[in-house]
């Protein structure tokens, strides 16, 4: 094999790139085009179904990323995400808990904050004990 000739890995990982790139362009023009639209007369609602399109985009990458790795891989991923879930499920019920306690209202964009904090720190705990 030529070092021209691409790897079924690297494949996989431009394939990766490629669809989560576009989930993610998708995605934010989502979040812009209402605002940019807000004097024209097209229901800000509207461009906001953009989201359904780029989540499912990113979705869709990172099964087929997941499907392409051999079981160690795999096994890594899956004990990424069942980190995200431990460190992050508590942390918000505890804020819900705590809202209907009397802590102010606090953005929904928290609690998929906690859940990537908590993917990246399952991450690189997965790596360190997996060297």
């Amino acid at each position: 094999m030529t070092a021209s000739t691409p790897t079924a890995r690297r494949r996989a990982n431009r394939t990766f790139l490629v669809r989560l790139l576009a989930g993610v362009a998708v995605y934010l023009a989502a979040l812009i085009l209402p605002g940019v639209l807000a004097g024209v007369s097209v229901p800000l609602w509207l461009p906001a179904l953009l989201v359904l399109p780029g989540v499912g985009l990113m979705a869709w990458a990172n099964i087929d990323m997941y499907r392409s790795g051999d079981e160690y891989q795999r096994r890594r991923v899956a004990e990424a995400v069942m980190l995200a879930f431990l460190l992050a499920t508590p942390l918000i019920l505890a804020v819900g808990v705590l809202q209907f306690l009397g802590l102010p209202a606090l953005n929904w964009i928290l609690a998929f904050s906690l859940l990537m904090l908590g993917w990246i720190v399952g991450t690189v705990v997965v790596a360190i004990r997996h060297r």
